[in-house]
């Protein structure tokens, strides 16, 4: 995979389970920013600093020059509904951090945020060719932790402080969705 994929032509959109994956828009970045300053999403964020106005624009001016991260706003029955994003993409050795957070209340504690996940991680592995993601989690977070088990990450040795390092690849990512998307509707 070459460098500058996602600044330079990577694929505007990605659609599976229901879920569209829309690149992050300029129009978008204040309700993104809304969504981020809400203490349900920023306490479960690495970098928990509230984000002012300025410092979302100069983020997404960095971002359009980047060839690391992609953001999208995921759409679920024609309405944002969230982020999803890869970060600290290593195209040489095909690996990334993929970060997602939904938002409304009525899509977090079903099988939504399963097909955000499902469509990002597919998108990752089968369009970008990427081998394997990496994720942080906080100890405090069983929520996060069981979720991620159930899309087939496996935990990376012990936690280190308060954060537990895990990894998915294809292998045992595949099993792990198919067993979960047997059941998606959308």
């Amino acid at each position: 995979m070459s460098q500058g994929v996602c600044s330079l032509g990577f694929s505007p959109s990605y659609e599976r389970y229901g879920v569209q994956l829309r690149r992050l828009q300029a129009d978008e970045l204040e309700l993104v920013r809304q969504w981020r300053n809400d203490p349900k999403i920023a306490s479960q964020m690495l970098d928990q600093t509230f984000i002012t106005p300025q410092m979302q624009q100069a983020w997404f001016e960095r971002l359009q020059r980047s060839d690391t991260a992609c953001y999208y706003v995921a759409w679920f029955r024609q309405q944002p509904i969230g982020i999803a994003s890869l970060t600290a993409i290593d195209w040489q050795a095909g690996t990334a951090e993929p970060g997602m957070y939904i938002y409304p209340d009525e899509f977090r504690g079903n099988l939504v945020p399963f097909c955000v996940a499902f469509a990002l991680n597919d998108m990752a592995f089968e369009q970008l060719g990427l081998t394997r993601l990496y994720g942080k989690i906080f100890t405090t977070n069983p929520a996060s932790i069981r979720f991620h088990v159930a899309c087939g990450y496996q935990q990376l040795g012990e936690a280190e402080g308060p954060l537990i390092r895990y990894q998915l690849v294809p292998d045992h990512y595949r099993p792990a969705r198919d067993q979960v998307s047997r059941f998606i509707r959308y």
